[in-house]
């Protein structure tokens, strides 16, 4: 039976594991009947969309209907009027599932609600959780209480990836977010599945050494970046070619600094600058945090290294490299000014270190160790390519790496350009 992937599917298919049916919400697919039928049982309904990230929250307060989406709160006096509205001007996909908020406690006030990804390297491994990432601050007192609940969320966690992951054996990495409520005990709210170019399913693979520091992006997490490294750097899980990378800085006035593409803001305060986050990038895609990697310069302009892997037999070779100069004012080198040789770029760069030939060798070892890392997922992997920061002392990380990286930036370069082509002709014969 081929099961899907949005969240209706996954609900039905989570409640067939006896174990875990208690502690799912209970999701159906929305239509006037069933939000009617659920709001004569609950005060309070959570309408999301069958994929992605969202939601709508609807609650009876004084004989009215509250309606709220992102920061925007409009009331109605009936039911009718409250589903013609919704049509109107919410509804935008076309399937969306309805829920009960069962806790006793309004969801945005909910004092212990988080996110448990669970990972296996691949389909014939073990799932563990890795990481256990709060959407909200604790008191002293929860984070005490917390160890109470915590391992049991976790095992529920576990269970979920099971269930999901023996339908979807090219899934690796799932989140389950867990709401533990004091009188009602915990709930697995909602489940999501990032498969292999999803960023937080790579930073599983790689997140020892070889890449900066990352999280799921909630209101927590976004705080406790800013205030450890003063700049963090944000990300979608799904995306590419720089489309949705916001850089935040931290200014010495306590201003915040949100810069994406040329364009940048100024925000007043740290809650200032999540809500703007949150409102203008967490409503449409799911997303992660990254410690800023301080990249070293030409003019002023960052600079970064794009490595191409490939796969020859059983082992993997590096067969592409060049420097990307990031334009003026630009943040991220996908749009890049200049291609440069790693020789030219150090030469021109603030590296402290301008001989060329110890950097080629680490990096050259960073991106060979990441690429049999990675090989472990078993998705018949390649070629790969690399993004690798540099820091004016020469310290090196990688950025992410590309399963479909673009080859044209070699096509002015004509061995390695030569050298790619071939391998890659090679591996597609086979």
């Amino acid at each position: 039976m081929v099961i899907g992937r949005g969240r209706l599917s996954q609900y039905k298919l989570l409640h067939e594991e006896k174990k875990l049916r208690n502690h799912l919400v209970e999701t159906v697919l929305l239509s006037k009947q069933s939000l009617f039928s659920l709001l004569d049982l609950y005060n309070t309904v959570v309408i999301k969309p069958s994929f992605g990230p969202g939601k709508i929250i609807i609650s009876l307060e004084n004989h009215k209907f509250k309606i709220k989406s992102q920061q925007k709160v409009v009331s109605v006096n009936n039911r009718e009027e409250m589903f013609d509205y919704l049509n109107q001007c919410e509804l935008t996909q076309k399937y969306y599932v309805v829920q009960p908020q069962k806790f006793t406690t309004p969801l945005s006030q909910i004092p212990y609600r988080f996110f448990v990804t669970v990972h296996r390297k691949n389909s014939t491994s073990k799932w563990r959780p890795v990481s256990v990432t709060n959407s909200k601050d604790s008191s002293l007192f929860l984070k005490l209480f917390q160890n109470l609940f915590l391992n049991k969320s976790k095992g529920l966690s576990v269970l979920v990836a099971k269930k999901i992951g023996n339908s979807f054996p090219s899934c690796n990495t799932i989140v389950v977010e867990v709401i533990f409520d004091y009188k009602t005990g915990i709930w697995i709210y909602d489940s999501t599945l990032h498969f292999s170019i999803s960023k937080w399913d790579q930073y599983q693979y790689l997140r020892k050494s070889l890449v900066p520091k990352t999280d799921l992006l909630t209101s927590v997490t976004f705080r406790d970046y800013l205030n450890k490294f003063s700049e963090a750097i944000i990300k979608p899980c799904y995306g590419q070619n720089g489309i949705g990378v916001v850089q935040i800085k931290r200014k010495r006035s306590h201003f915040y600094e949100i810069h994406s593409g040329i364009r940048t803001i100024m925000k007043s305060n740290l809650d200032e600058a999540y809500r703007y986050i949150e409102d203008t990038y967490l409503s449409k895609k799911d997303f992660i945090i990254q410690q800023r990697v301080p990249l070293a310069t030409i003019d002023k302009c960052p600079l970064d290294v794009r490595v191409i892997t490939q796969k020859d037999e059983s082992t993997w070779k590096v067969t592409g490299k060049l420097v990307k100069l990031a334009g003026k004012n630009f943040i991220v080198t996908n749009a890049a000014q200049k291609l440069l040789t790693l020789e030219d770029a150090i030469r021109d760069s603030t590296i402290l270190s301008k001989s060329s030939e110890p950097l080629n060798i680490k990096i050259d070892e960073l991106c060979l160790s990441a690429s049999k890392i990675l090989d472990e997922k078993n998705i018949e992997l390649k070629i790969i390519g690399f993004d690798v920061g540099i820091t004016n002392q020469g310290n090196i990380l990688i950025i992410e790496g590309n399963y479909v990286p673009d080859l044209k930036m070699f096509k002015d370069h004509e061995e390695q350009y030569k050298n790619i082509k071939k391998l890659k002709n090679k591996n597609r014969r086979k």
